[in-house]
């Protein structure tokens, strides 16, 4: 998920304006949309990422892990 896309970034009211914080202050609106940063956004399809872990669940931790080291210790087998 590109970060300039993340709703925090672009519709959060942090100290309450009654608009999102990242134009509060702004003229014009800053926020960048999609389509705007191409490579940024084609990123995901080409790398992998590590899951965002709400809550400290180490058995769902580790079996994370252990995929990924399954992952690369066999990529030439993927390729």
């Amino acid at each position: 998920f590109p970060l300039h896309l993340h709703p925090l970034l672009n519709e959060a009211d942090i100290y309450g304006h009654g608009r999102p914080t990242r134009i509060a202050n702004s003229n014009r609106d800053l926020r960048q949309p999609r389509g705007s940063l191409p490579v940024t956004e084609s990123l995901p399809d080409a790398c992998y990422s590590i899951p965002w872990f709400k809550h400290y669940r180490p058995q769902i931790i580790e079996e994370h892990a252990l995929a990924f080291r399954k992952v690369a210790e066999n990529y030439r087998e993927l390729l």
